[in-house]
């Protein structure tokens, strides 16, 4: 499994345009084959920052996923929204389980 994890500095003034393009963003994005989750949300401590949480069955469904035309709006949008440049890592995990 592929887990993509990271933050996107925003403005804080455009929630709504940034609320429509993320869920509009995620629910395709979930339609797609080999995604297993895909989240955004906001930093508690901080509303100038966008989180994302992705988790993925591989780096086919991941690479996919790049070019779905979905992306291609939603980098569109984004640039109406963001205001730096994005933190963003890839994580391979090889197990997933409940936190004990």
């Amino acid at each position: 499994m592929i887990v993509v994890a990271g933050s996107f500095p925003v403005d804080p003034t455009k929630v709504d345009a940034i609320n429509e393009a993320v869920n509009t963003m995620r629910a395709a994005t979930l339609d797609e084959d080999g995604c297993a989750e895909y989240r955004f949300g906001f930093a508690t401590d901080d509303p100038n920052t966008l989180l994302i949480f992705e988790e993925w069955r591989d780096q086919d469904a991941l690479t996919k996923h790049f070019s779905a035309p979905h992306m291609a709006e939603f980098g569109a949008k984004v640039a109406s929204f963001v205001t730096g440049a994005p933190s963003v890592f890839r994580y391979d995990v090889t197990t997933k389980g409940p936190l004990r």
